[in-house]
């Protein structure tokens, strides 16, 4: 069974788009196009990282023995079979993937890298006898920084966004972009995704791009704002930001604990739940791959671990 372009659609999870271009190639977009273009004002390379396939997935039930991907994009794909990872297939000497099944009906997850651009030409499903999409208990919309995007996580599909992602059995769009920080021009009320929570994870950033903490308020406010008139019947969520290896280090707007104040205040004032993130991931540098900002993927299931301990009181 190849399955049409229409199939490919109803199984891909966490897409803001899907375009079949006139070569045959599919493409995947995670943010809408006027928050690629508002990344693009900013910096190619935060415009770049918009577009990587973050939080993006094939997720269906089959019958088949044998999945068979062509990639036209990307480096790796993860592979869980029933919600274990059983697979990381990269791409670095062939774009044609493969792997086999277990006997019986079973769900398959294909994880899109998080930090590059996966593309597809072709998914068949031998000996399948039916493809259905899997069902969700819940949905979830994740904005966030690199730290969301789960950079350095060693395998994508256990950032902490995707770990949570997991554990409710949510339908899941993860807006993760390295870099990023709070500023207005980046949300888009028009997102084509109806969550029924939205986590948002920015700060760290922002730490070290705004000049003063004014400065921060402001763009701080202005996107929640944003968020407050769109979602303002949904759960909104705000994680401050985790712990840091060098908040000894002064910046212009001064120490990170005043970074995070201005942060929690802004939460407090438009009656976001707030999430301490200083409760959530570890406060030493062993737990981080670079020892002083990105979790490795053992910070990751820490903070994954606690993060979920707190959403189960809202989700």
């Amino acid at each position: 069974m190849i399955l049409t372009f229409d199939q490919i659609k109803e199984i891909t999870v966490g897409a803001s788009s899907i375009v079949l271009n006139e070569e045959g190639v599919i493409r995947f977009f995670k943010c809408t196009d006027k928050q690629n273009e508002a990344w693009d004002k900013f910096s190619e390379t935060l415009g770049q990282r918009a577009r990587t396939t973050t939080g993006i997935r094939f997720d269906f039930r089959t019958d088949a023995s044998t999945v068979n991907l062509s990639v036209a994009g990307g480096s790796a794909f993860d592979i869980l079979i029933d919600g274990i990872i059983t697979k990381h297939l990269t791409t670095a000497e062939t774009k044609e993937l493969s792997f086999d099944l277990p006997k019986g009906e079973k769900r398959v997850t294909i994880v899109f890298p998080s930090h590059t651009t996966g593309a597809v030409r072709k998914l068949e499903l031998v000996d399948a006898t039916f493809v259905k999409r899997h069902e969700f208990d819940t949905k979830i919309l994740f904005i966030g920084d690199s730290i969301t995007q789960g950079h350095r996580s060693e395998y994508d599909c256990i950032s902490y966004a995707y770990q949570t992602t997991f554990f409710f059995n949510a339908e899941s769009m993860i807006q993760g972009i390295g870099g990023a920080f709070f500023h207005e021009t980046t949300f888009d009320p028009a997102i084509p995704f109806e969550p029924d929570t939205v986590i948002i994870a920015y700060g760290t950033n922002d730490y070290n791009r705004y000049r003063t903490l004014d400065e921060l308020r402001q763009h701080c406010a202005g996107f929640l704002d944003g968020v407050k008139e769109r979602y303002g019947d949904k759960k909104v969520i705000c994680l401050s930001p985790i712990w840091r290896g060098d908040t000894d280090k002064l910046r212009p707007m001064g120490h990170f604990d005043q970074c995070r104040e201005v942060i929690i205040d802004e939460i407090a004032k438009h009656e976001f739940i707030h999430i301490d993130g200083y409760k959530l991931a570890p406060h030493d540098p062993w737990f981080y791959s670079d020892a002083y900002l990105h979790p490795n993927a053992t910070g990751f299931g820490i903070y994954a671990i606690n993060l979920i301990k707190e959403l189960q009181k809202y989700i």
